[in-house]
């Protein structure tokens, strides 16, 4: 696998789902897409070091996507000590969010004395436009899902350029985050049509991904509320697996 590069499925599934872990991908040890409750326990289960995270794209601030952050960060203060800075990249109001989230989970923490132990560095996304984090440029495109501040994100790392759409509908915003990259990491939560404006089905990411299947690009599907039927030149995620790009 020498020059290739791994991506963890630590969760495949929907919010609401048939028994798989809450969606979340790890790219090569240090790129995070979204943090669901169940991926810490993913984590451990497949021996993975939770230090070697780097950066984690939150797309949007709904709880599957985002209530693992007070687990990772128990994690941190208890059992892993990091000496490098935690970059967390999400919409507006997540640091809000994250604070609110982990004093509601574990008050006694700081009672303790026990403090933080990591002090995450934050880079907001409030608009489509060119960011960085952790020395890693990316774009941020919105998307549609329910009218919330909700983003994909591309990016190129080590010579392959990756999109992940997040949550979202089908539409323009979602095209052009796709177009023309190496590998989509994209949802699909539904498996069959459906009138969901903030979801996609079989044929909205069949219809989406037709341009980049064709020419052979990778293309994952996750964020699965059950298995769908089989898509030519779609690799549909499953709990645990390592998929090398």
């Amino acid at each position: 696998m020498n020059g290739r590069i791994p991506i963890v499925c630590l969760g495949s599934g929907a919010a609401l789902n048939d028994g798989r872990g809450w969606n979340s991908l790890l790219i090569d040890g240090r790129i995070l897409l979204d943090l669901s409750p169940s991926a810490i326990t993913q984590i451990h289960r497949l021996g993975i070091d939770p230090r070697t995270i780097e950066v984690i794209f939150i797309s949007h601030l709904h709880a599957d996507h985002l209530f693992g952050i007070p687990f990772l960060f128990l994690e941190y203060r208890i059992r892993y000590e990091r000496s490098s800075p935690l970059h967390i990249v999400g919409p507006a109001g997540l640091p809000e969010r994250i604070e609110s989230l982990c004093t509601l989970a574990w008050p006694e923490l700081d009672r303790g004395g026990l403090g933080t132990r990591i002090e995450p560095v934050y880079t907001i996304v409030r608009e489509e436009g060119e960011y960085e984090a952790a020395g890693l440029k990316f774009t941020a495109i919105p998307m549609e899902h329910f009218g919330l501040s909700a983003f994909g994100y591309r990016f190129t790392h080590k010579g392959k350029t990756f999109a992940y759409t997040g949550d979202t509908g089908e539409g323009e915003s979602a095209g052009q985050l796709l177009e023309g990259v190496d590998v989509a990491i994209v949802e699909l939560t539904h498996p069959g049509p459906v009138d969901d404006p903030g979801h996609l089905d079989v044929e909205g990411v069949s219809r989406l991904t037709k341009e980049l299947v064709g020419r052979g690009a990778t293309v994952l599907a996750t964020h699965m509320s059950e298995t769908p039927p089989p898509i030519e030149g779609i690799t549909l995620c499953e709990d645990g697996k390592t998929y090398w790009v």
